[in-house]
């Protein structure tokens, strides 16, 4: 997410009076799904006797292993299209909807999540929207955003 993005939305939030929402999304990596086989030690603890030479095979991204961010991008980003927006080329963390003078756009920083849009309505249905698929924290109205 660059900076000047984040600018330009919050200032044409401002300027034009619409509604800006901040969301997170928990356990983010937790969400994107292992397109390879990943193996792990048995975690400590939770050996099993006997079978100490096996291992684990992951079902789930975890934090700490360099699929994960991309496991979890490519979920949210096949969620978006679904959802009727695209990204924006400028900044590939930017998805934007627009049609007959609606305007929405969705900023995205790992799990941090700006929304911003024109009409409430078409807020409220993407907002509900991200929580039937993912375990959402509704922070409310923006007032930090990433610790600016």
């Amino acid at each position: 997410m660059k900076w000047s993005t984040i600018s330009c939305l919050v200032s044409l939030a401002t300027q034009h009076g619409w509604e800006v929402l901040h969301m997170d999304v928990k356990s983010t990596f937790l969400n994107g799904q292992n397109k390879e086989d990943v193996y792990v030690k048995q975690p400590f603890g939770f050996i099993v006797p006997i079978l100490e030479h096996k291992v684990c095979k992951l079902k789930k991204a975890l934090y700490g292993l360099c699929q994960s961010p991309w496991a979890w991008h490519e979920r949210i980003d096949v969620f978006l299209q679904k959802s009727s927006l695209v990204f924006c080329l400028a900044d590939l963390s930017l998805y934007i909807f627009q049609e007959d003078g609606l305007i929405l756009t969705l900023a995205i920083y790992v799990d941090d999540l700006m929304l911003i849009g024109s009409h409430n309505a078409k807020l409220e249905w993407v907002r509900d929207e991200f929580c039937s698929q993912f375990d959402m924290s509704l922070l409310g109205p923006l007032a930090l955003y990433l610790g600016a």
